[in-house]
Formats: C-alpha cells, structure tokens, sequence
C-alpha cells in the first residue's frame, strides 16, 4: 500500500524528480551568497516556501529557480544585497502591472507556437553547455578544490569521471521507475564530496538572523537599469509563457492553473519576499518543469519534498550555508543539466510541421549568438514572424487588386 499524502501517492517518482533542478539552483544562489552576501537562511526559506505554495496552488510540481540573467549579472558586478533586492521589488511590481492589464494574456495569444518551441530549444542548448562547463571546466567541488584520479598513466580530472558515470548510471537507474534516480546520483555526489574533502570544517546550526528592509532610491535606479531591463523580457519569455506551454505539454488538463498571468503573479509574490527579506529573486521556468517531470515528479508532493528540504537546510545551516553547499561536486549538478537539457531539446522540436523545425532551430540559434540570451531570441523569432505576416498581407492585397481590376474589365 503506497503512502498517501491529501490525493497524491507518494511515489519514487515524486521523490526523484523532486531533486531535478538542483543544477541551476544550488551553484547561482552559492554564488550570490558568497559574492553578493545575501542571506542564507532568507534565499532558500524563500524558495522551499515558494516552491510548496505554488506546487499546491498551481497542481502540478512547478519549479522555482533564480533569475538568471539578474543573478549572474549581480555577481558579476559585485552589486550590494540592497541593490538585489530593488531588483527583485522592480520585478514584482513590473509583472504585477503586466499581469492586471492583460498584457499576458495577449502575448500569449500572439507569439506563435515556434517562436515558444525556439525558446525552449535554446534553453536546452544553454543547460548542455552550462552542463560541459560543470564537468569539464567548473572546480570539483563548489569550495574551488581540485582533484584528478590517476587511470593508468592517465591524469584524469575527477569531475569527468564523476560527471560520465553520473550520466551513465542516472540513464540505467530511470529504467526502473521504482528508484529514485536522481535522489541516488545526488546521494552518490555527496559522499563523494565527503571522501574527497568537501568538509573541512565543523557545521555551525542555526539560521542566520532575517530583517525586512527597503532598499534606496539610489538602490532602486541602479538595480532598474543593470537588473531589471535585461530580466524581464526573458522572464516574459522563458518563466511565463514558455512555461505554461511546457505545462500545457506535459501535464494537460491539470495544469489548467498555470496561465501565463497567474504564473506571473506568482513570481511577482516570491519576489516581494525576496526584496523586503534579501532573499533569492527567483523565478518559473519551463526549464525546471521538465526537470522535474523527466525524472519523475507528477504532482506537487514532489515540490512539496524539497521545499521541506530547503527551508530545513535554511534554518538548521544557515550559518554553514557555503560549507554544505560545496558538499556536492559541480559535475554531479552538470550530469542532472546534461539529462535536462537534451530532454528539454526534444520539448522544443515538438511543432506541428516539419518546416518549422527550422524556424525553431533558428530562434535557438539566434539566442547562443547573442551569449545566450533567449529574449533577443524570442525577438528575432517575432520579429521576422511578424514581417512576413506583413508581406503576406500585402501580396495578398496587391493580388486582389489586380483580380478586382480585371473582372471590371471583362
């Protein structure tokens, strides 16, 4: 007799696919912890509470992620907690404002099924590279440590053999629906980071103290222009819209709740806790549900599981937020991205004719040329989608007109 929890079996599935996103969450708000000094205890009690409400509300095991293009330019820049958490106000308040004028749900109507398909695929694209990156260019563990395995008379570097075998046996072990695969490859990095060292230090317990705070005008200009202008179109594109296609895909009818607009309201609300807490701006992602599908997760006892996870490792270690993070070799992350990205590639090419193949590969494209910016994608897709309806249309004209002038002379 399979546990119970409200409708929902708990099954190995859930508890797999529960630990599908790992890979994009753990090494953004690792490093935003360590470069921009947020709040440890504030960025994953926000995200573990985030991730149940909305897994409950939306019915489905809907992800909550970083936002990306807003994390990785926050550490890039070095910018200030308080500059991070104007971002995530501007963001809540900016798709607050999409959400009640309807202009959600108008996109959607208009952005046409390729142009979606383009996005995904170049995420897919993007999650493959950031993949190759963990396990081939990344340090072994998250702490900078490297380590090589000797083979032979081969160095080899141990974030290789880790990230081949972790594909290799994530691969046998879903062939097995009763195994949760991906709690196996996240349990089999993180005894390997214990072997190999990644604790080096004794576990400090306890949270690390939360205030609520506004950010400065000055905070709020310069997280507008670095932050909040490069965000939004790829959360209009990739966390909305691209989303609620993935949900529709995957899920059907049950996820009737996840529309473009109340997915946007929903990630305006985890980013209002984020900017009066100094948590993690954070955001959907069509990404993210198909991690957690591809490996297993069918409802949201799933996010349920790791958002209990979460918000326990935010309160129990907090104080040793970077200690427990490094735990987990970065190739075992780019083994779960690697799976993700190729299932995520073949969500893209789902399209209804086999011309538009190549208009999705071209959005994708598009997207790698600009350094990944699947926005300036979606765009370009858009944009051309747009010109030939507008050539179309005037052919179509011309040619009526030149029909009409002939019947009058007959």
């Amino acid at each position: 007799m399979k546990l119970r929890i409200g409708p929902y079996p708990l099954t190995s599935g859930e508890v797999s696919g529960a630990l599908g996103d790992l890979g994009v969450l753990i090494p953004l708000e690792a490093a935003l912890i360590a470069v921009n000094g947020l709040n440890p205890t504030s960025t994953l009690l926000g995200v573990g509470i985030i991730y149940i409400l909305s897994g409950w509300y939306f019915r489905i095991p809907v992800p909550v992620q970083p936002l990306k293009a807003l994390a990785v330019i926050a550490v890039a820049h070095q910018l200030s907690p308080s500059v991070i958490a104007a971002g995530a106000l501007l963001m809540a308040a900016c798709l607050s404002l999409l959400s009640a004028t309807r202009a959600l749900a108008f996109l959607e109507r208009v952005v046409p099924t390729w142009v979606i398909r383009g996005v995904q695929a170049g995420l897919g694209l993007l999650l493959l590279k950031s993949a190759y990156q963990m396990v081939f260019q990344k340090p072994f563990l998250l702490s900078g440590d490297e380590l090589t395995a000797q083979v032979g008379s081969l160095a080899i570097p141990a974030g290789v053999l880790v990230g081949v075998g972790s594909v290799v046996l994530l691969l046998l072990l879903l062939r097995f629906r009763q195994v949760p695969a991906a709690l196996v490859i996240v349990a089999v990095g993180v005894i390997i980071g214990l072997l190999s060292g990644g604790l080096s230090t004794p576990l400090s317990l306890g949270p690390v103290p939360m205030a609520l705070q506004l950010p400065s005008g000055s905070d709020f200009q310069m997280a507008f222009v670095l932050l909040v202008i490069p965000q939004i179109p790829l959360t209009l594109a990739n966390s909305v819209i691209a989303t609620a296609d993935a949900a529709r895909v995957y899920f059907g009818p049950q996820a009737e709740r996840a529309t473009p607009t109340r997915l946007a309201v929903s990630i305006a609300l985890g980013n209002l806790w984020a900017g009066l807490t100094g948590g993690l701006p954070n955001c959907h992602g069509s990404g993210g549900l198909t991690s957690h599908y591809k490996l297993g997760a069918r409802t949201p006892l799933a996010t349920t599981l790791l958002g209990v996870v979460l918000i326990a490792v935010a309160l129990l270690f907090g104080r040793s937020a970077f200690e427990t993070r490094a735990l987990l070799p970065a190739a075992t992350l780019g083994a779960l991205l690697a799976y993700v990205g190729v299932q995520h590639l073949l969500l893209g090419a789902r399209v209804e004719k086999r011309t538009e193949i190549v208009l999705v590969a071209a959005v994708a494209i598009v997207a790698l040329a600009f350094n990944g910016n699947l926005a300036i994608g979606a765009g370009a897709g858009l944009g051309a989608h747009w010109a030939w309806k507008a050539v179309s249309s005037s052919l179509y004209r011309a040619g009526d007109s030149r029909a009409w002038r002939r019947s009058r002379k007959a």
